[in-house]
């Protein structure tokens, strides 16, 4: 059975709660009223919010998700609020199922601006001192995501231009900007002219 987390700071005798206080993904248990009962390091470094700051507010007031802001009751009370990925997962396990790696949006307010937040969401049941619960898992592959849009590239060189103006090469461009590590091989087509190039270099 995991034991609650020392909001304080200070470890409990656990070793749950060794676990998932040092545990290098966010992680939160969050309760019924979708509230944060216990929030880890890394969670705090994510969203930029101290463990008794995150005590009992609603999840979308700790992630401080624009939409939070715009109901009189805080987060969960607009319609949109109802395709939530991190509500809705939670909302899951409370029935009992296991979420994985739900991928969600999240528009949230840091120092003023509007900053676009991709989260994959990992919902699970758990019982805490007796009461139902629900740990969460949220990876943030803002950084992996950032591809996503218009991008330049020369017509001539395939060259892509970056967000500091600077062109560089397609390979070293994926190698900065995504989690993919590249391979060389050969397409079909390119395949059939070299056999074709050697055939004739032969004759």
């Amino acid at each position: 059975m995991l034991e609650k987390l020392n909001l304080s700071g200070e470890l409990d005798e656990s070793f749950a709660a060794f676990v998932l206080k040092t545990m290098p993904l966010p992680v939160m248990i969050v309760n019924k009223e979708v509230k944060v009962w216990a929030i880890n390091e890394a969670a705090q470094q994510l969203l930029c919010i101290s463990s008794g700051g995150a005590y009992l507010r609603k999840c979308g007031d700790v992630l401080k998700c624009v939409n939070a802001t715009r109901g009189s009751e805080g987060c969960g009370e607009l319609p949109i609020c109802s395709r939530c990925v991190l509500r809705k997962s939670v909302l899951e396990a409370f029935e009992g199922r296991v979420v994985s790696r739900n991928k969600g949006h999240f528009h949230t307010l840091v120092n003023g601006e509007v900053i676009r937040l991709t989260l994959l969401v990992t919902a699970s049941p758990i019982i805490c001192e007796n009461i139902q619960m629900v740990i969460v898992l949220a990876e943030d592959i803002s950084l992996i995501t950032q591809l996503q849009g218009l991008i330049p590239i020369c017509s001539v060189c395939h060259h892509i231009r970056d967000d500091k103006g600077e062109w560089m090469a397609l390979e070293k461009y994926l190698m900065l900007h995504a989690e993919a590590e590249l391979t060389h091989d050969f397409c079909p087509i390119c395949c059939e002219k070299m056999r074709e190039k050697h055939a004739l270099s032969k004759k």
